[in-house]
């Protein structure tokens, strides 16, 4: 049995050392132990990429164990997120008190999903309905994204979770699939995309699709916008790209690169979400411009 130790903090900061584990867990012939012992937090980014990993084995027949945290707090959080749920674990039966979206695997656009999600937000951050609704349609372009250009047959992880002491809340959508270069690149317009980065960046702007003759491209640039005005983060990771969006620091990092050891095959999409109730967030129109 291949035994793989996964560390204590299982973030987006941890990416490379994480995606690697995940890599070799479905590359292995052989029984895997995926051993979280010694995990003491784990973020949505770790929760779907971990769920993703196990249900690849699965699909591939190959077989898997589980151990779970040594930490009670850390073993409570994933019962209540829905990871033992997910994969019919037993034990450790505990509800999160606080807003989340637990793990869910989609394989088609769920309105009553999305609706959640806002729910979420809308618990902690004062938006407008215009905000509203174009958060709605973003979060819907970027989940049909995952199913119609992934070419996934698992489909896409989706999971939030609110931070009420440090007035955070993270979300993560992942998928499994060819990754964005490649799902770009079907399209004559882009066949010229050389790197996994300059895919990343390229599908931010406003109307970039792989779709003909569609109006859609617009799901990351409305997040995009509207991680700006709320002054977070948000990460996106496919092949060997890794790109984050900063502007919750002065210098305000708008696409910076980081380095990615380890290739990553579909794509994930992370956000990281000031949620202080201050302020109210509101649409503008000059210059077409959203948030």
């Amino acid at each position: 049995m291949k035994h793989i130790q996964f560390s204590k903090l299982q973030t987006v900061a941890y990416s490379n050392s994480l995606i690697k584990l995940c890599t070799e867990a479905i590359a292995s012939e052989d029984d895997v132990l995926f051993d979280l012992s010694k995990t003491e937090f784990i973020a949505p980014f770790g929760i779907v990429l971990l769920a993703g990993t196990i249900s690849e084995r699965i699909a591939l027949g190959k077989r898997s164990k589980y151990q779970r945290p040594k930490k009670s707090v850390t073993r409570k959080f994933l019962s209540g997120i829905g990871f033992n749920d997910f994969f019919k674990i037993s034990g450790d039966n505990h509800k999160i008190q606080s807003p989340s979206v637990q793990l869910r695997r989609l394989y088609e656009i769920d309105y009553l999903l999305i609706d959640q999600i806002l729910e979420v937000f809308g618990g902690s951050i004062r938006m407008t309905e215009g905000v509203k609704a174009s958060l709605r349609l973003a979060l819907n372009e970027l989940m049909t994204n995952a199913f119609d250009h992934s070419e996934s047959e698992r489909g896409c992880y989706v999971c939030a979770q609110t931070y009420p002491q440090k007035k955070k809340i993270r979300l993560c959508i992942t998928d499994f699939g060819i990754g964005i270069r490649k799902a770009l690149k079907k399209s004559p317009d882009y066949k010229h995309l050389k790197s996994d980065e300059e895919s990343i960046l390229l599908a931010v702007q406003e109307g970039i699709t792989s779709r003909q003759k569609t109006t859609a491209g617009y799901g990351l640039t409305h997040i995009n916008r509207f991680m700006r005005v709320n002054d977070g983060k948000m990460h996106i990771l496919s092949g060997k790209g890794k790109i984050m969006w900063d502007y919750s620091s002065a210098r305000k990092h708008r696409g910076k690169k980081q380095t990615m050891h380890f290739p990553f095959t579909g794509t994930i999409i992370n956000l990281l979400i000031n949620a202080d109730r201050e302020g109210l967030y509101f649409m503008e129109t000059d210059d077409g411009q959203i948030f």
